[in-house]
């Protein structure tokens, strides 16, 4: 009894299951939260790679400016 009420009220307030397939809004926030996280990911990824290089950069110089006034 208490799922033919349940069913009447879906139908009563104009909610069907057809109604929630063709509504894509979801869909379109899921796609574009998926394109920020990959476009994250790739400033990251590109972050650390530049990151080590710019340190290496930095200790070579540090070196260099060492020997330079150690002599």
């Amino acid at each position: 009894m208490a799922l033919s009420n349940q069913v009447f009220k879906t139908q009563k307030s104009g909610f069907t299951i057809a109604h929630m397939t063709e509504d894509e809004r979801g869909a379109a926030a899921v796609e574009y939260a998926i394109l920020v996280a990959l476009i994250v990911l790739a400033i990251v990824a590109s972050l650390t790679a530049i990151s080590t290089s710019i340190s290496d950069n930095f200790q070579f110089i540090s070196g260099i400016l060492s020997a330079a006034t150690s002599k």
